[in-house]
């Protein structure tokens, strides 16, 4: 196994050109787009103080590679040589020597019975979040770690768009949970009726969120974004709320903001990208067009999003292709104390 570790330095715009560029950006419809409550009828709650989110606990990020992940001929994932790289990178991560050690960590203050939520991204069928990779997390914390199954369970916005994209609990070993069973049935857990403001307007989270998941691990796929510019472990809980498609003007602004809530911010204990294969040039919604074989860990979002926009970018550049849309939530993320574009990397190339 071949490592790598350096330092990669992203010096941040500052705040104040942070707003300027979404003032004068093309999606932006002005100051109010911007900086909700500042000029006309933005919103219809007024944001308060909640503090600042907790600092990770480290800036690195864990890049775990492997040519053999993948059949060559099918594209599939191979889940021996997935749970290798999981186990790494977990191992790496924590400097434990064990999963079931790095797991403590990850979880540690964890209660027994407390239940662990794994976030999904299933909303592209044909590129979600592998259904592979949860059942390999899924496995790594009940039979390394020793955490009954009924402690954890997969989740996202619809139970419909889970089996669509080949999560179930049949698949990866744990139960497979929707919000709702499908935009058009809201059976199930629901969200909250209570709401929580965000950028000015109120939304309610997921209740599988903010009353179930005392721990969340934020398994995302790696994807390029026509809007924020890229998707990753911040974007990803736009599937937390029922009304992402109201917050697309402005993005900019929404994806940080969303995550330094309590809900979100004080139950994150460790972020995943999942970039086996991945949309690097067309948009969310597309075919997946690249395959990096690679898994990114770390307990800073903003850093491990960072790394996953650069490899979008290189994957780009491999097919001849200008670099993607810039991803500038990541720079209000940092200032709003979630974590540093400033990270350091650790390749491990299996």
């Amino acid at each position: 196994m071949r490592v790598v570790a350096k330092r990669v330095s992203n010096k941040p715009i500052s705040r104040r050109k942070f707003l300027r560029r979404c003032g004068q950006g093309a999606v932006a419809l002005g100051a109010a787009s911007c900086l909700p409550g500042v000029e006309g009828e933005w919103g219809s709650c007024q944001e308060t103080d909640g503090g600042s989110p907790p600092v990770p606990e480290s800036n690195r990020v864990i890049q775990v590679y492997s040519a053999e992940v993948l059949d060559p001929q099918t594209f599939e994932v191979r889940p021996d040589e997935l749970a290798r790289m999981l186990q790494a990178g977990l191992e790496s991560l924590t400097g434990k020597a064990s999963p079931a050690e790095a797991w403590g960590q990850v979880l540690a203050g964890r209660n027994p019975v407390e239940p662990i939520g794994l976030k999904v991204n299933a909303l592209n069928p044909r590129v979600p979040t592998s259904p592979g990779l949860v059942g390999r997390l899924a496995r790594s914390l009940t039979t390394l770690a020793g955490i009954p199954p009924e402690e954890i369970f997969a989740w996202d916005r619809t139970e419909l768009e889970l089996r669509q994209a080949g999560i179930t609990s049949e698949s990866v070993g744990v139960a497979c949970r929707g919000t709702q069973l499908s935009h058009d049935d809201s059976s199930g857990p629901g969200y909250e009726t209570e709401p929580v403001c965000l950028s000015g307007q109120n939304i309610q989270l997921a209740r599988l969120l903010t009353a179930e998941a005392a721990h969340l691990v934020n398994v995302s796929v790696m994807k390029n974004h026509k809007a924020a510019g890229f998707s990753g472990c911040l974007k990803n809980h736009y599937g937390s709320f029922p009304n992402p498609g109201d917050f697309h003007e402005g993005i900019e602004e929404h994806v940080a903001r969303l995550n330094v809530l309590s809900p979100i911010a004080s139950t994150s204990r460790l972020f995943i990208i999942d970039a086996l294969k991945g949309v690097c040039i067309g948009d969310t919604d597309g075919p997946a067009d690249c395959a990096p074989s690679m898994l990114l860990l770390s307990f800073d979002p903003v850093a491990i999003d960072r790394r996953g926009l650069e490899i979008r970018d290189q994957m780009r550049e491999q097919k001849g292709e200008a670099k993607g849309l810039p991803a500038p939530y990541l720079e209000l993320a940092e200032d709003l104390g979630l974590g540093t574009n400033d990270y350091e990397l650790v390749a491990l190339d299996l």
